[in-house]
């Protein structure tokens, strides 16, 4: 009820102000009385920051509020009275309502973001996951087929050797027989024919 009065007393200071000039508008600002103003307005939100004090406040500080000098009575003008304190009154409410919009909105935001930002989280450790997972399988491929290639050049090398081998012996063989002809032509003394012995 406190601060509704002192809101219905600074409308009708600003009034004055506007309409009747600076002079005594700080005064009446600082003059205006509890009881000297009815209560228009229930609703009106004034900050705690407000210049009036009030005798909550007061009492609270341990001040008195004096007032400045003698107060008159301020005379609002009547056509601003109830449609001004209205139009604040409906400005304040729709002013509240976009704030608690804007929170719910932000909050609604800042819940999906943070479910988006869980949902991503999983699909890149599961994506991590299933290439980690490939890398290991190729991996293994290679060794399997690093080992399996290892053992068939092992193998090739085995087998060669062992054709180099079979081959060499024949051509010792060979050799040992033409020798032997050789020598034994000579010790006859014939000369060999065109056709071959072998």
């Amino acid at each position: 009820m406190t601060m509704s009065r002192e809101f219905t007393a600074m409308v009708a200071a600003g009034a004055t102000m506007q309409t009747g000039g600076y002079d005594g508008a700080a005064d009446q600002l600082t003059s205006i009385g509890e009881d000297e103003l009815e209560e228009t307005n229930p609703l009106a939100i004034v900050p705690d920051s407000h210049p009036i004090a009030t005798p909550a406040r007061s009492r609270a500080s341990g001040l008195e509020v004096v007032p400045a000098g003698p107060a008159p009575a301020p005379q609002p003008p009547a056509h601003l009275e109830a449609s001004q304190v209205k139009k604040e009154e409906v400005e304040t409410k729709v002013t509240a309502w976009q704030t608690a919009e804007v929170a719910k909105i932000n909050n609604r935001f800042k819940r999906e973001d943070v479910v988006i930002n869980g949902w991503e989280t999983e699909q890149v450790e599961k994506a991590s996951a299933w290439l980690k997972k490939i890398e290991r399988k190729l991996d293994e491929q290679r060794a399997k087929a690093l080992e399996k290639t290892q053992n068939d050049i092992a193998k090739a090398r085995r087998k060669a050797e062992e054709k180099r081998a079979s081959a060499e012996a024949k051509r010792g063989l060979k050799l040992a027989k033409v020798l032997e002809l050789a020598n034994f032509m000579k010790a006859v003394g014939r000369v060999p024919t065109k056709r071959s012995f072998f």
